[in-house]
């Protein structure tokens, strides 16, 4: 079943139902990159929205910004120069 099919479908599910598929697809995408959101805690939990809640608090994400990051910036204008002074050769 294609992405087009699928989403009228999942755009008549209940709340509580898209709840139950975004907690299903995070684990799903966790686990295709190594990483395991189930722990024991979480399955003493009832209410879907909660055991989400509390598997995303005890997740680490890591948020780059390129914001203040003058390295990134000087090695990006030196990369556009060496390529602007390649282009002139």
């Amino acid at each position: 079943m294609s992405l087009n099919e699928l989403l009228p479908t999942v755009g008549q599910l209940s709340h509580q139902d898209k709840l139950r598929l975004i907690h299903f697809l995070l684990l799903a995408v966790a686990k295709e990159e190594g990483c395991n959101l189930e722990s024991t805690e979480s399955t003493n939990i009832r209410n879907p929205e909660d055991l989400l809640l509390n598997e995303l608090a005890s997740t680490v994400a890591v948020v780059w910004s390129p914001y203040e990051a003058d390295e990134a910036a000087q090695t990006l204008s030196n990369l556009l120069e060496a390529a602007r002074k390649d282009g002139d050769a």
